[in-house]
């Protein structure tokens, strides 16, 4: 009996997720294709972990879109080899291809960024300063997710430390740059789990106690902190900076989860199911990056391309400029 329960089980959520599946299809409303060609032609583009998920699927409409993208990444090889694949996917959809012809597909450029490093991010900085003569879009993208306690190399909670201290470096060694390049905008990728999390001042390295669902909570959270905060401080100076959750996406992100084996057909049914492809994830990133309608729009929170409320513990102001002021201190900022 409790085999025929456990089929019986298995059958109805088959039958249940094919029947989701077909009504999400059908009714996809879905943004991605719809943007005019050239309508970043001119842009250059800095994207963060864009070899795979949703920062490849974010080059990929960029580049369509006629940006010059920069992709930031940790594994120069991997990264060479998923832009490769950019340019025969963007030539084999009817495209010239990256850089052959002005004011149609953009250019692609890959450059060797590891936000575990604060070494390696002052040196992609410097490399980007004395190289790019401007910067449009900046795309704080790549990130860690539930991994096991480890540190970065410079001692930091990996979590925290990727997520947001390697970014909070990246961007404010290049706010010179975003601001002789404006009107230009910063994005950042945070996820709806910020709900999870809260800052804890005496802990901030989790060097105490670690618990890898909250301290990914928390460095998203610390996300959507840090973009209210750097809102306020470029007040005034034509940069925007705006905040994002993808939603539920299937990407290799959750590499450090553990689902056991029998579990996992289902698992990948109900993902398939259920779950937004990369490019579906990446569409408000794509929209944050290059629309008119956010043109001028700055410290806001979205999620499938529309502004969303904030839980109070994110927009409270105290709490967003003390991280900003321990987060300088972290990284080694002057002031």
């Amino acid at each position: 009996m409790a085999v025929v329960a456990t089929v019986a089980a298995l059958v109805a959520a088959l039958g249940g997720a094919l029947w989701l599946a077909a009504r999400r299809f059908v009714g996809s409303s879905v943004r991605h294709g719809g943007g005019d060609p050239g309508l970043m032609h001119g842009k250059t583009v800095l994207i963060t972990g864009a070899n795979s998920g949703l920062g490849r699927a974010t080059a990929a409409e960029l580049l369509r879109l006629g940006a010059r993208v920069i992709m930031g990444c940790r594994d120069r090889a991997r990264a060479e080899e998923a832009a490769g694949q950019l340019r025969r996917e963007l030539r084999q959809a009817g495209g010239p291809g990256p850089g052959s012809h002005a004011g149609e597909a953009g250019e692609l450029v890959v450059k060797e960024l590891d936000l575990a490093s604060l070494r390696s991010v002052r040196a992609f900085c410097q490399q980007m300063l004395q190289e790019e003569p401007r910067l449009d879009v900046l795309i704080n993208n790549a990130g860690i997710f539930q991994c096991p306690y480890m540190k970065t190399e410079d001692g930091f909670e990996m979590q925290f430390g990727v997520n947001h201290l390697g970014h909070f470096l990246l961007t404010n060694l290049l706010l010179g740059l975003l601001k002789s390049s404006a009107p230009s905008r910063i994005v950042v990728v945070s996820s709806k789990l910020y709900k999870y999390g809260d800052i804890n001042f005496e802990d901030l390295n989790s060097e105490e106690s670690y618990n890898k669902s909250f301290c990914y909570s928390r460095s998203k959270l610390a996300n959507i902190l840090f973009t209210r905060e750097l809102a306020r401080r470029l007040e005034g100076t034509n940069v925007t900076v705006n905040v994002l959750h993808p939603g539920i996406v299937r990407t290799n992100l959750g590499r450090h989860i553990h689902i056991p084996l029998l579990v996992k057909p289902l698992f990948n049914l109900v993902s398939w199911a259920f779950f937004k492809t990369a490019v579906e994830g990446a569409q408000t990133s794509v929209y944050l990056a290059s629309s008119p309608e956010v043109e001028g729009v700055s410290g806001k929170y979205f999620g499938d391309c529309k502004e969303e409320e904030l839980l109070p513990k994110a927009v409270d102001e105290s709490v967003a400029r003390k991280l900003w002021d321990i987060s300088e201190v972290m990284v080694g900022i002057l002031k």
